[in-house]
């Protein structure tokens, strides 16, 4: 059973329940108001029928005849109106008179004097009243009887009618519950349509509901919840691909010193070469086992700073700015490169042997783009968050779709240059992840033919 078919059953019980219920009693108080003022009227009927009777028996005399002809014709009167009349005389209650139809033998000894009773008989409801009467020292005990013919005619019509009315309401109530119910019902199985997309893959579906009831706002959440899976979805690939993308590289960035390596190797052991040749190939060898020795260290740099916490703390900028500069001096010169520095920058905070790997690395970057005799500017300053880092150098620049691919491993925008330079093109991936654990930001901008800028912001 669906959930809307259980709903249906819950409530639409209970409520059509609670209606007939309702209307019962509203018609049965209805019903003893009706029957309370009959009672009222017929009292008073009878006290003015009794007057009436008592008048012209006090005139007569009293004889079983002229009661009788007194008793006789004011039932014929009162006929029309639906009410009998009886008379007894004397303690044991001889019938002087009354009429076939009336039903006085049932309960003329067990009424009280004056007092009303609601009778059900022959499928009518009947009025009663006696009352005691002396006249000329005789007692006499009157009776009315009245046939609530009309009313029971009415109240009949009313149960037809009620019965007619109350199948019709609860058909169309029931009616009215299941279009509401499979309305509301709705939503929750569109959620459901949608999890269980989601369940097979398809991250991209999202609900349609509109409001802003608690289906509407789970909904919502769940829309929430759809974006993150697919999102973080979309890192893990991402992530995977960025792996397997790094292990490809590495294998073929790998297998071009080893291949050398192995091919000078196994040259040397079969061929016959002078003293000569062999240092040549062992110049090879060397220089790119030193490539590979590179690839490991920094490799492990990178490993290193993705794992490890950062130990931030104030740093002399003078302190910081003279080891960098000692260290241009020596590297530099190999290429009788000019370094200029601008410092405008007291503070600086973060970790003092990770930042002076990240400015060296960049340093060594330019170096290896920038031609003999070239130039490496540095501007050092502040601003009210960060610690600023702007180094230009005047090498051969870039293109806008090499800086979009510049912070991926290995890559390199002058390969032949790089490696000759024993580059491994892990540098800028090394610069970013130690920027990006300081929380700072990295940025290029470069032309081609003119040279590169890098401007790195520290968090103060």
């Amino acid at each position: 059973m669906k959930l809307w078919q259980k709903l249906y059953v819950v409530l639409i019980i209970p409520i059509l329940l609670i209606l007939n219920i309702a209307i019962y009693l509203l018609f049965g108080i209805t019903y003893k108001e009706n029957i309370a003022a009959e009672k009222k009227q017929a009292v008073g009927d009878f006290g003015m029928i009794i007057d009436q009777i008592y008048g012209e028996m006090q005139q007569s005399q009293l004889n079983d005849k002229d009661v009788k002809n007194i008793i006789q014709k004011y039932t014929n009167y009162y006929k029309q109106q639906k009410i009998e009349l009886g008379l007894w005389q004397g303690e044991k209650k001889k019938k002087i008179y009354y009429s076939d139809k009336a039903h006085f033998n049932t309960k003329k000894n067990s009424i009280k004097n004056n007092k009303v009773i609601k009778c059900y008989i022959d499928g009518h409801t009947r009025l009663m009243v006696f009352k005691l009467q002396k006249c000329q020292k005789k007692t006499f005990y009157f009776g009315y009887e009245k046939t609530l013919y009309n009313l029971d005619s009415m109240w009949k019509n009313i149960r037809i009618y009620y019965a007619i009315g109350s199948l019709v309401i609860s058909i169309i109530m029931a009616l009215f519950m299941i279009v509401v119910l499979q309305k509301c019902i709705k939503p929750v199985e569109n959620l459901n349509e949608t999890v269980k997309k989601m369940a097979g893959g398809e991250l991209e579906t999202r609900t349609d509901i509109k409001g802003s009831d608690e289906l509407a706002v789970l909904g919502k959440n769940i829309n929430i919840m759809a974006e993150t899976i697919e999102n973080n979805m979309k890192q893990i690939m991402d992530e995977a691909e960025r792996k397997q993308w790094f292990i490809d590289n590495l294998a073929h960035e790998m297998k071009t010193p080893v291949t050398g390596i192995c091919g000078f190797v196994e040259y040397m052991e079969r061929a016959k070469i002078s003293d000569e040749e062999k240092m040549e190939c062992l110049g090879f060898i060397g220089h790119e086992a030193k490539r590979l020795q590179n690839m490991s260290y920094e490799l492990l740099d990178l490993a290193v700073i993705r794992h490890s916490d950062i130990k931030k703390q104030n740093i002399s900028m003078n302190k910081f700015t003279d080891e960098l500069k000692k260290w241009q001096e020596k590297r530099f010169a190999e290429k009788n490169i000019k370094a200029e520095w601008e410092i405008k920058a007291d503070r600086l905070f973060g970790d003092e042997l990770l930042l002076e790997m990240l400015i060296r690395n960049i340093f060594e970057n330019a170096f290896r783009a920038t031609d003999e005799g070239g130039k490496i500017s540095t501007y050092v300053y502040e601003n009210e968050k960060n610690t600023v880092f702007e180094i230009t150098d005047t090498g051969c620049g870039m293109e806008p779709e090499e800086l979009e691919k510049i912070k991926e491993p290995f890559y390199r925008v002058d390969k032949s240059r790089s490696r000759k330079q024993g580059g491994t093109g892990l540098g800028v991936s090394l610069c970013q992840k130690i920027v990006e654990k300081h929380e700072g930001s990295m940025e290029y901008r470069s032309k081609k033919g003119v040279g590169t800028t890098v401007t790195v912001k520290i968090p103060l």
